[in-house]
């Protein structure tokens, strides 16, 4: 490998590891809740070290190009200021040849960032989803706290404390029985998780039973239990649904690809290949936010300005936005398709247009 090459990839993966760490370490702050939530909940060492890791995926897809344009940039701006990138052009080599090895050190990024959101993503989003399943299973209180959260629909619940999530007391619950379009209520001073268990105490319970004959009338029965005991995945299934559906995000890339062709819808319009097209968006992005970086972080002259970071930055702002926006309209297919790619080709104009200039001396 020329020695060049080394000095250029050596300089650009420094940077790139620093920003990869540290937005890793940002995910962990975002997603502190969640994790702190599920170890308190779950006091298996394991379960709660794949749970954290589990969450890396969400993250790295959009932290290596992010990493990607700002190492580049900061790369070939620290040889303009330094007058490094005027004397390798006054010993003959071109911006073709400082750029090779950026593009390969790009390609291969890409090919790493394609794995993560076509593999190893959707199979982390699978285990992690599995994990909290098993967890709601065997702890209500886990899904008590989704329900107070918001995530969970057609029940409410109240609770003044939750300790450690193996007590809760003063609890009040209203389930809506949808097979028999009925309400249910309960109240209870304090429920306790112990083994597979649930006791509760000073329990009462408000349900109907659908009533038979001309009348046609509900009966209400109303329970007071002093102490009660049932199984706490018993219980759980009272709560949601035993059954969660596979959405495209979860689904291996073969698994989409399988599904598109079964489906009998058009194959713009599809769902499946959507998910398809945002995950090769997301494989693009290492390779075309590292050359938006080198292009716009040349700088000729004695004379330091900031419009090339601001066109780096404002570009990044774009794909970002774009991507977004696709995301959120899935009613509207072709939309989304467009704002997953367009985006590249302004990218890659402006990118040649800035080197353009750069090689006349013009910036």
């Amino acid at each position: 490998m020329p020695t060049i090459w080394r000095y250029l990839l050596r300089s650009y993966f420094q940077v790139f590891l620093l920003c990869i760490a540290s937005f890793i370490a940002a995910l962990f702050v975002m997603r502190f809740k969640d994790i702190a939530e599920f170890a308190t909940l779950n006091s298996n060492g394991l379960s709660i070290f794949l749970f954290s890791l589990y969450q890396l995926p969400y993250v790295l897809p959009v932290a290596i190009p992010v990493s990607c344009v700002i190492a580049s940039i900061l790369l070939f701006q620290k040889m303009s200021h330094s007058q490094e990138l005027t004397a390798l052009r006054a010993a003959g080599l071109s911006l073709k040849n400082l750029l090779y090895p950026l593009f390969i050190a790009g390609l291969l990024l890409s090919l790493l960032n394609f794995t993560i959101v076509a593999e190893i993503g959707p199979r982390c989003r699978f285990l992690a989803k599995e994990l909290s399943y098993q967890m709601t299973s065997s702890n209500p209180f886990y899904i008590f706290n989704k329900i107070t959260e918001g995530k969970l629909t057609n029940v409410y619940v109240e609770i003044r404390t939750l300790r450690g999530g193996k007590k809760a007391k003063d609890v009040l619950l209203i389930l809506n029985n949808r097979q028999h379009q009925r309400l249910g209520v309960m109240t209870a001073k304090e429920l306790t998780i112990e083994g597979t268990e649930m006791l509760g105490k000073d329990v009462s319970i408000i349900s109907s039973v659908t009533g038979e004959g001309d009348d046609n009338y509900d009966h209400l029965v109303i329970e007071n239990q002093e102490a009660m005991s049932t199984q706490a995945a018993t219980f759980s299934k009272m709560l949601h649904d035993a059954k969660w559906h596979l959405r495209p995000e979860y689904m291996s890339l073969k698994d989409l690809i399988l599904r598109v062709k079964i489906s009998r819808k058009a194959f713009w319009s599809n769902t499946h290949a959507l998910e398809i097209a945002r995950r090769l968006s997301l494989a693009l992005t290492p390779l075309a936010f590292t050359l938006l970086g080198a292009a716009f972080g040349m700088e000729i002259g004695r004379q330091r300005n900031k419009k090339g970071i601001l066109w780096s930055v404002a570009l990044t702002a774009l794909y970002l936005s774009a991507f977004i926006g696709a995301k959120s309209m899935k009613h509207f297919p072709k939309a989304a398709w467009a704002l997953y790619f367009l985006p590249f080709l302004v990218i890659a104009l402006f990118s040649i247009r800035s080197l353009k200039r750069v090689s006349r001396g013009l910036e």
